[in-house]
């Protein structure tokens, strides 16, 4: 894959504050948009605001999303060292860190160390009977990218892996997920973050990218660990017509951002972290809240491996 064009990693000058004006220094909005940002926007533009313009994030993270990051970073390390026990050994460190086994008796309590290291297990032995079939070769991996869309604005993101597959490129990203349900390949495509990914990739090798392949990683309580592998495909018109809707999620945050002006979504509301931020019957009392039950993590998707459910 080409060389990315370095970019300063600047943030937004809002044109106007109105909107939490008194906690307005620490506004840390990213000028390069990735799929988390706009999925986020789409989701509702005052959740967009809390977590990308202002930076917070719940005190308590998910148990997924330290399995997920640990799982990804297991899948890393695999990859560029060709070893099971610095994988497993680098993945482990990761969760520990990040809070390790969830509570006994709460929703996600078999999202453990040992079903990590189990689904480690299982991953590593695919990985070993492709690495001997030789169909896939790798050629990049958690590749950090941003291109211009034709607008001149940009979208970002860090892609698992760019691979050729029976002689074509194509994208592969890691998941994880608790909630498989035969529904589970309708969220392969039409999906931001594919479109993005094979977009991307396609710029920077200099030669179409197929689409993605997606191998899911699937635990429950009873069930698990397994690994399903869906194809997202684009074509040509496809991505069209992914970059057109890019432009107008874009220009809806331009919008927002210039009346710093950022509506709910009541919709969203049912599983939203922000929620008692929104419930404060004052502007003042949902500052302090988010001042006081909200850490300050802006969102880097450099640095960032999320965890799915």
């Amino acid at each position: 894959m080409a060389d990315v064009e370095v970019i300063p990693r600047t943030v937004v000058e809002p044109p106007v504050i109105h909107f939490f004006a008194r906690i307005a220094e620490q506004r840390c909005e990213r000028e390069i948009l990735d799929n988390s940002a706009v999925k986020d926007f789409r989701k509702c533009p005052r959740f967009y605001f809390y977590r990308h313009v202002m930076g917070r994030s719940p005190k308590d993270e998910p148990p997924y999303f330290r399995f997920g990051s640990a799982y990804h970073r297991f899948r890393e390390i695999l990859e560029k060292k060709s070893s099971v026990a610095e994988g497993i050994a680098s993945a482990v460190k990761l969760f520990r860190a990040r809070g390790g086994d969830p509570v006994v008796g709460s929703q996600y309590e078999f999202l453990t160390e040992l079903r990590l290291i189990k689904s480690c297990s299982v991953a590593f032995a695919r990985w070993e009977k492709e690495k001997k079939i030789g169909a896939i070769e790798v050629i990049s991996t958690e590749q950090i990218f941003n291109v211009e869309l034709r607008d001149g604005s940009r979208r970002g993101g860090r892609a698992d892996q760019l691979t050729r597959w029976v002689g074509k490129l194509w994208g592969r990203d890691f998941k994880t997920t608790t909630k498989m349900g035969k529904y589970y390949e309708r969220s392969i495509y039409p999906n931001d973050q594919f479109g993005g990914y094979t977009f991307a990739e396609s710029k920077l090798a200099g030669e179409p990218v197929q689409g993605q392949i997606v191998e899911v990683l699937y635990n429950t309580k009873t069930q698990g660990p397994e690994i399903s592998q869906f194809l997202s495909t684009w074509t040509e018109s496809q991505l069209e017509d992914w970059e057109n809707e890019q432009l107008y999620w874009h220009h809806q945050i331009e919008i927002s951002r210039a009346n710093d002006f950022w509506p709910k979504n009541d919709n969203a509301c049912f599983n939203c972290k922000f929620h008692s931020v929104c419930k404060a019957s004052t502007e003042n009392m949902a500052m302090g809240r988010l001042e006081n039950d909200y850490v300050y993590k802006p969102w880097r998707f450099e640095d960032t491996d999320d965890g799915e459910d």
